[in-house]
Formats: C-alpha cells, structure tokens, sequence
C-alpha cells in the first residue's frame, strides 16, 4: 500500500510511534529528522547487524512496541515478507519510508510503503533516505542532511546536485567545504563498522532532543572519535588486502574474498569501484566484530544493468539491497558467516551468467 506525501505525513504526525532505523549516518540522520518533526518522546530501535531479523529480535520489537500505535522503518531496505511479519508479530501497522531501488514492494493495508527510488535513481535525485524524510517534513537541518547524503555516497556526493542544494542552502561551498558533512557522517560510520549497536540506538536521541547543532554534537563525541580512528585504520589496512587479492574471473569482473574485525564492506568495495572505474568488483567479506558476512558488487560503470541479477538473486532466497544511480551501481547480500563461501561462489557463477 502506498500514499501520497500529504496523508502520510499527517499519519505520521498525528501518530506515536516507535522508529526502526538503519544502523548507518543516512538511518540514524533519517530518524532524528522525522523525530525533530513529530516532537518529543519517540522511542528509537535499531536492529542487530544483519537484515535477516530472528524470531528473538522480532519478540524484542513486539515488546518495544507495546506502547506504540505505529511502527515507522527507515533507510532498512526490509522485505516485503518482513514487513508484513513486523506488522503481524507487533499487531501494528508498519509505514516504511526508503530510497532504495527494489521491485518487491508489500501489497498489504498492514504496510504502507513509500520510495520514490523504489524503480531506481538514475539521475541521483533521492540520495539518501534523510533527504526523502526533509521533502516529506519540510523541516530539517541543512548540514544533516548533507552528512547523509555523504555518508551513502562518499566523494560521488560531490557530483550530486541534491547535495549541493543542502550545502549551498547554508553557504558552504560543496567541494571546498566537503569535510564538513564528511567528518560528521565519519563519527556515525565508526560506530557501525565496528558493531557498537547500543551506541548507535542512543544516537537519534541526542541528534533530535539535545538541544545543540547535530554536527557539532557528534564531532565533539570522545567515544565516536576514538571508534572513528580505529576503524579507519582497519579500513586502510582491508582495502589493500582486498586490492592485493583481486581476482579477474571474466573480463572486467574482478572478484576477492576477505575477512576483518569492522563492518567495513561497503567502503572497501566503494574504494576499489573507484580506483578500477572500468570494472565491475565483487568482494565477500566476514565481519568479526558481529559475525555477519555480506558480498558488495560494485561499479562506477553506467551501461551495467544490475536489475537482473537482483531479481535472480532474490528467486534463490538471499536477502538483496542495492542502488541503480549515476556512478553507483550497487548490490549488496547478506549472508551467515557459515554460507559465506559457497555464496560467494555461487554468485561468482550467477553474475558470469548473466552480464556475458
């Protein structure tokens, strides 16, 4: 079921909810923006490192729920099936707000859907979930939103003209002022790559009811900083160890499979995207620090259709996310650790199969 921007706002508004937020800076940002809007007493819950939800997790969020009419996902790129299964295990209806591309949307009145990516975003215009909420609310901060803006696109956010509305709206200057947003989404991401959920939970508290610039009140954060530095010099050390094992399995398909202690995937994919722009990459990769395993297939190339391979993915029961935007064609699977291997080849035969 889907609505209009209108009647969804004035649902949400008018509603208490509990708010379901990716683990990233776009979810974090995207929930402390939709709770500035709404007012005091949200309650926030962020799932453990994986989008494959337990029965355990599912009991928590039952229980979390209780005191709440409404439960509102954001920036989690859930299933249909699993949003359906939320809604029925919490008996509440679920309202999922997202900017990720998909083809399975939920056709059920229990779950109201809304994405303006869902069919893609070739000209980049819904870069993060943050900036769908800001247009749906009207209220935000500038500076936020361009930190998740950043924050899912790294340096290509550069070229976004989404981003540079935001910067240019409060007088910075997009390229020279970059590091602004940069180093305020970076304090989030250590956080996430090295698994530190509670911190995380705790994080759309302070951004929407703290009474300082969000930015600010993340810079200023001792912990952050300290996770920020650890996980950035494991960063460096992966992504030369997934460079040094990269492997042509077919012509400009190159493939590698690593294992490190953060949630680093999607920034050693990114990086090695960017360095061979001609190639399409494909990393397998073990987290130890949540024991998650995850496979990025990454290109900056634009004459690469991922949908297909998606769609195959999906038919063979992986739990599939992505992005089709300019310079940033992306699937992303999460796996067990225990399927980790037999995944990664598989999907090394599948993508042979379907791109040549």
């Amino acid at each position: 079921m889907q609505l209009e921007e209108k009647p969804l706002m004035r649902l949400i508004s008018h509603s208490n909810p509990i708010i379901l937020h990716h683990w990233d800076a776009d979810g974090v940002i995207s929930a402390s923006t939709l709770a500035s809007y709404i007012g005091q007493g949200i309650e926030f819950e962020s799932p453990p490192f994986r989008y494959v939800f337990s029965r355990e997790y599912l009991e928590i969020l039952t229980s979390r729920a209780e005191n709440h009419d409404v439960v509102v996902v954001l920036d989690l790129n859930l299933s249909s099936k699993v949003l359906m299964e939320i809604s029925s295990k919490t008996n509440r209806p679920v309202i999922s707000i997202d900017h990720h591309t998909t083809n399975d949307i939920p056709r059920s009145l229990a779950v109201i859907y809304y994405n303006p990516a869902k069919d893609g975003d070739p000209e980049g215009l819904w870069p993060s979930a943050a900036h769908v909420i800001a247009l749906l609310t009207g209220s935000y901060d500038p500076l936020l939103i361009s930190a998740s803006i950043v924050g899912d696109l790294d340096k290509e956010a550069k070229n976004n003209r989404i981003y540079k509305k935001y910067m240019e709206e409060i007088g910075l200057d997009p390229e020279k002022d970059y590091d602004i947003p940069k180093n305020c989404a970076m304090q989030v991401w250590g956080a996430e790559a090295l698994g530190k959920i509670d911190i995380i939970k705790n994080l759309p508290i302070s951004l929407a009811y703290g009474g300082i610039d969000p930015c600010v009140a993340l810079m200023s954060n001792p912990i952050l900083t300290t996770l920020r530095e650890e996980a950035e010099e494991e960063l460096d050390n992966l992504i030369k160890r997934a460079d040094n094992k990269l492997e042509e399995v077919s012509k400009g398909f190159y493939a590698s499979l690593i294992d490190g202690n953060g949630r680093l995937i999607s920034k050693i994919s990114r990086a090695l995207a960017s360095k061979y722009p001609d190639r399409i990459v494909m990393i397998g990769y073990l987290a130890h620090s949540t024991n998650d395993a995850s496979i990025y297939i990454r290109t900056k190339r634009n004459d690469i259709d991922f949908s297909k391979i998606s769609i195959k993915l999906r038919s063979l029961g992986y739990q599939v996310g992505g992005k089709s935007q300019l310079n940033n064609n992306v699937i992303g699977i999460e796996i067990t650790a225990e399927k980790l291997n037999d995944a990664y080849n598989n999907i090394l035969n599948l993508i042979k199969q379907e791109l040549y």
